[in-house]
């Protein structure tokens, strides 16, 4: 079951603790990382509550394009979880510049390899269960 971390206009972060599932929303468009300031802080309180090994689901979806400070903050981010021992992330994407940010930022915070990119959340939510997709 979906344990709420974070809700907010930028995002949602919740976790399943079964799962061992971290999600994250991602929303809208973010100019500074001003906007968020919890963000990072709400990455620490989800990780807190998973173990090692955990997976991953980001729908950024509704998420606009970045500017470069917003790549550098989502850069932390995914430099956290992947501190964490995180196993695989599937991020779900509906465009495709968004698309290529999303691979630049996993590549760059050493991710890449554990990263699958889908149209679909549910395509996703299968992979990280380890069925075929």
């Amino acid at each position: 079951m979906k344990q709420e971390i974070a809700k907010n206009d930028h995002y949602e972060i919740y976790i399943d603790q079964v799962k061992n599932r971290f999600y994250i929303k991602l929303i809208g468009f973010w100019q500074y990382a001003s906007e968020v300031p919890d963000y990072i802080d709400d990455h620490k309180k989800a990780l807190g509550l998973l173990s090692s090994g955990f997976t991953v689901l980001t729908d950024s979806r509704t998420m606009k394009t970045p500017t470069t400070e917003i790549m550098e903050l989502h850069g932390k981010g995914l430099q956290m979880l992947n501190d964490a021992k995180m196993s695989k992330l599937a991020l779900v994407v509906d465009q495709l510049i968004v698309g290529f940010a999303g691979k630049r930022a996993t590549r760059e915070a050493g991710v890449g390899e554990q990263t699958g990119q889908f149209n679909d959340v549910k395509e996703a939510e299968d992979w990280l269960d380890g069925k075929d997709v």
